[in-house]
């Protein structure tokens, strides 16, 4: 009779072992379907606030051009540079 405890708890080890196994496989596989699926949403937003910027600045007046493109040279020159 011990001899059949042993190899019922041997299989129901083995079993759980088997479960935990593919449910941790399982998780990999959800977790890493979500992080592509975030990269997608931060590309389009990325895109989308891009678009934005152009937008925007293609409504601008030439002499606001101009002021802004002055503002981001001097604001290259000013700002240092972190190694």
């Amino acid at each position: 009779m011990p001899h059949n405890r042993n190899r019922i708890f041997i299989r129901v080890l083995l079993l759980l072992t088997l479960f935990c196994s593919f449910t941790f496989q399982q998780s990999q596989v959800k977790q890493k379907k979500i992080e592509q699926e975030q990269k997608k949403k931060n590309k389009a937003l990325e895109k989308q606030y891009n678009q934005a910027v152009k937008r925007h600045n293609n409504m601008q007046s030439k002499e606001t051009k101009t002021r802004m493109k002055r503002t981001k040279k001097e604001s290259k020159k000013l700002t240092p540079i972190h190694p």
